[in-house]
């Protein structure tokens, strides 16, 4: 005997008292937009990962794009208010503490948002929204300010080699960052302890050689050797 088809819960009606709210819909998306990237995500597994319905998403946030754009502008909220705060934070300390406290701010939020984490910053979310580029380029331009605190401390003029360090570490601390938001049995706090040690270690090494030779300018049309 063949097994009843499942019911069709995309146009079923529930009683006001057991409508989700805008962020329980909400936190369905960014499961679902983190798992699947945007182009997989559908109005459909989002309103079943909700336990509610198509028609109720429509009602609340219109079609897809504004419910990714919805749930985007959230999440850059809530980094926003935990990332940033670290690094005011951070402000009055020694410049290896402040370091330090940026790079656990990433580590942590990883570890305890890893749904949000990936849906900002993983590039397998392929709808890259002008919110995620505004809030990447704003942790750059952070960590790009601690290296040139660095390199201004030990004597060094900033060249074009500090923006080239702050593309690494953002490089490097996001994709580690990334790393722990998918392992869940990663310690977050340990791997930014880690991860804190290893772009010390490098800032400490660097090494006046290169990065006087990218930072001295080339004649025009010719290539550094």
């Amino acid at each position: 005997m063949s097994r009843p088809s499942p019911p069709d819960r995309s146009s079923t009606r529930r009683s006001p008292a057991a409508r989700p709210t805008d962020d329980e819909l909400l936190d369905a998306a960014r499961a679902v937009f983190a798992e699947r990237g945007y182009a997989q995500a559908t109005m459909g597994l989002i309103a079943d990962r909700a336990d509610s319905t198509k028609p109720t998403l429509y009602a609340h946030f219109g079609d897809k794009a504004a419910l990714f754009r919805a749930t985007v502008s959230r999440e850059v909220a809530a980094v926003r208010d935990w990332v940033f705060k670290e690094y005011e934070t951070a402000n009055a300390r020694p410049l290896e503490e402040r370091v330090r406290l940026s790079v656990m701010a990433m580590f942590g939020y990883a570890g305890a948002h890893p749904e949000s984490f990936r849906l900002l910053f993983d590039s397998a979310v392929d709808e890259m929204s002008n919110e995620r580029r505004a809030l990447a380029d704003s942790i750059a331009a952070l960590v790009l300010g601690r290296i040139r605190e660095h390199l201004t401390s030990h004597g060094r003029p900033v060249g074009p080699s500090a923006d080239l360090l702050a593309a690494m570490m953002v490089g490097l601390v996001g994709r580690a960052a990334m790393h722990v938001s998918h392992s869940p049995g990663l310690d977050p706090l340990a791997a930014g302890e880690l991860a804190t040690g290893f772009v010390m270690a490098a800032l400490r090494g660097l090494d006046p050689a290169l990065l006087d030779h990218v930072d001295r300018p080339q004649p025009a049309g010719q290539c550094a050797t």
